[in-house]
């Protein structure tokens, strides 16, 4: 019965008809290619390079398409708006591939060589696939109409957004109805197949005259193709245009730790050569690097990253959605300058660099790189406030940011045995568990642990530096590569194999940036090794009937990935009441970035925000893993009167509150 079923061909509508209909469309399709080859040459991309890299990466190329652009790995996280965009999109895939298949049947097939294969099974699927493609197209514009209108997310491009969602719903709508004029003309039994357009068809009168019901469906055609035309010439001047540069972007990203910033140069080859004379940073938008232009033009101006960004909540005049918006803006104009021109150079400096914008983007942009390339120009032009000066004038006399004595580090040999040969774990103390008074309880719990179970650890006392992570996110590239070279010398001098460290800043450094300039050994932070211990029974904690709440810190959890050890020492000891914003969309506590050494202008403090969302949960006690969310936690906690709400204590400090004996 199959057999007989075959698509009807519209030989209603003139031969002229079809004829200007491929020509605007193979012209509008032209110009679209044109325009996205144009976005990219303009930027100096050669295609010899892009063939060259295509053939090199292609298969990175396919799965990140896929998983990025496809499957919106990225954008599913937010359930609602995931859904939307799956549904757009693959309603438009579908009705895409519907239409093609078409064109190919009927206006190429038939005329040259008299046969069609939209016909039999083949074609009662497709008629299924081609209504379904319309619904979901048209459930995923309703659903990005009743977000702007009814949940009311905070959008900077509403009537751009609402010209393409009525422009599409419009082209939809004129796509069923075409289906089933079709339908009330030539009535076949298989046409119930397609189950939107065979009931929408009895809304044309039964026994209508024939020649009003053919002009009727070739005006509606023409309307049909002319909205299609106006949409495809609208995309490049449109929020649409992510369709492509977006895809683009997802596609060539050169992904890498996310904890690992740029090298700019090398230190080591440059005091080699005797050539010291180099640029660092981004002065103008022409000096930025050719991904990250790419990743401007990516930029759909969702507010994603607005939305997430600390600095933005605490109502600084850093906005990572601005500033990526205002490179896009004159991309292909280099001379304008990053600060003022992109952003101020209290905006520079307010970004914590805990990477929540990085982790909401949807199409893979990097915002906090623009802001780490300002940086490093308004270093190179010595733009900084007496407390920056201090802090990098303590990093070259002292090699800490206190400007403390580095035999001052050796008081911690008081409570660990000094690192030797026979050693099999280096515990790095770092600059706040040397120095901060709070920092450093926290290092003496650390190896007080460690002795319990009885782990073969020293520490370098003197011999410690400070690896040199905030200089370099502080936008002082030069004075953490001689932090490193010294580190590293230590590290081998010894023949480290495996560091612990109670920082994530210094865990970050040492795992994702300094293996670039040597660096061969194990890290782990304190709450990875802390963990097994408590997991392998070499400590015996005993669960406590008290509720504490936990503070992802943005270098272990977002940046590195590690939101299971922390929580599993928790659940050791008491009962995990989770903050709203927590593991991957946990809030920043403020210091990163090199912000805990400064102050910049805002109406809040991004600590009290933090502690109030832990305060929420009504825990009794406030888990950290980072010492700078310590110190912040703590003084929000004092300048908010806070403290007999709640307690703030290192993950350590937990475990060894809930030691049995």
């Amino acid at each position: 019965m199959a057999g007989g079923i075959v698509s009807p061909t519209l030989v209603f509508v003139p031969e002229l008809e079809l004829v200007i209909l491929y020509v605007t469309s193979f012209s509008a399709a032209a110009f679209v290619l044109y325009w996205w080859y144009r976005s990219y040459s303009r930027l100096g991309i050669k295609i010899s390079e892009v063939l060259g890299y295509i053939q090199k990466n292609w298969k990175t190329m396919v799965k990140q398409a896929l998983s990025y652009g496809a499957f919106h790995k990225k954008t599913v996280k937010n359930t609602y708006a995931g859904v939307m965009h799956l549904l757009i999109f693959y309603g438009m895939l579908i009705l895409f591939i519907s239409t093609a298949l078409i064109a190919l049947s009927h206006d190429l097939l038939k005329p040259l060589f008299h046969f069609g294969i939209l016909t039999g099974a083949f074609y009662l699927n497709f008629e299924v696939w081609a209504n379904l493609g319309g619904i979901l197209l048209l459930a995923g514009l309703g659903m990005a109409l009743y977000r702007r209108l009814a949940k009311k997310i905070r959008l900077e491009s509403l009537f751009d957004d609402y010209i393409l969602i009525s422009g599409i719903m419009i082209l939809s709508l004129e796509g069923f109805l075409l289906g089933a004029l079709k339908i009330a003309l030539f009535r076949n039994w298989f046409d119930i197949y397609r189950f939107i357009e065979w009931y929408l068809s009895y809304v044309f009168p039964h026994g209508m005259n024939l020649n009003y019901a053919i002009t009727v469906y070739r005006e509606l055609w023409m309307v049909h193709i002319l909205t299609a035309f106006v949409l495809a010439i609208y995309l490049p001047f449109s929020k649409f245009s992510h369709i492509a540069l977006s895809w683009t972007n997802v596609t060539i990203k050169k992904l890498h730790p996310r904890g690992e910033l740029t090298t700019p140069f090398l230190l080591t080859e440059a005091l080699e050569s005797g050539n010291l004379d180099f640029t660092v940073g981004a002065k103008e938008v022409v000096n930025l690097t050719t991904p990250m232009k790419i990743d401007s033009l990516a930029c759909t101006n969702c507010g994603r990253c607005e939305r997430a960004c600390p600095a933005v909540l605490a109502g600084s005049d850093l906005d990572p959605r601005v500033v990526v918006q205002n490179v896009k803006a004159v991309v292909y104009d280099g001379k304008v300058q990053m600060v003022p021109g992109i952003l101020t150079e209290n905006a520079a400096w307010s970004c914590t660099t805990c990477q929540a914008c990085v982790e909401e983007c949807p199409v893979l942009i990097d915002p906090h790189s623009f802001v780490i390339e300002s940086r490093r120009n308004l270093v190179m032009e010595n733009k900084l406030t007496k407390e920056m000066g201090q802090y990098f004038n303590n990093l070259t006399n002292t090699q800490n940011p206190y400007g403390n004595s580095p035999a001052d580090r050796d008081d911690l040999l008081r409570f660990g045995p000094k690192y030797d040969a026979t050693k099999e774990v280096l515990y790095w103390a770092g600059c706040m568990g040397a120095f901060d008074p709070r920092g450093k309880k926290v290092a003496e719990t650390v190896m007080g642990l460690l002795k319990k179970a009885g782990v073969n650890f020293g520490i370098l006392g003197s011999e410690e530096k400070c690896n040199g992570e905030t200089a370099r996110r502080m936008g002082e590239e030069g004075r953490f590569q001689e932090l490193v070279i010294q580190n590293i010398e230590t590290f081998k001098k010894y023949n480290v194999k495996k560091i612990i460290t109670a920082c994530p800043h210094c865990y970050n450094t040492f795992k994702n940036e300094y293996p670039k300039f040597g660096l061969n050994v194990e890290v782990e932070h304190h709450s990875e090794f802390l963990a097994d211990l408590v997991e392998s029974g070499k400590l015996k904690v005993k669960k406590k009937d008290e509720n504490v709440t936990l503070h992802d810190p943005c270098y272990l959890g977002r940046v590195n990935g590690e939101y299971d050890n922390t929580r599993f020492i928790v659940d050791s000891s008491g009962t995990l009441t989770e903050m709203e914003k927590s593991r991957e969309n946990s809030m920043c506590c403020g210091a990163g970035g090199g912000n805990y050494w400064y102050k910049v202008k805002s109406q809040d403090s991004i600590s009290h925000l933090r502690l109030q969302q832990a305060l929420d949960t009504k825990a009794g006690k406030l888990a950290v893993a980072c010492p700078f969310c310590n110190a912040m936690m703590d003084d929000a906690s004092r300048s908010m009167d806070a403290q007999n709400k709640i307690q703030i204590k290192d993950i350590a400090e937990i475990i060894a509150e809930g030691l049995e004996d």
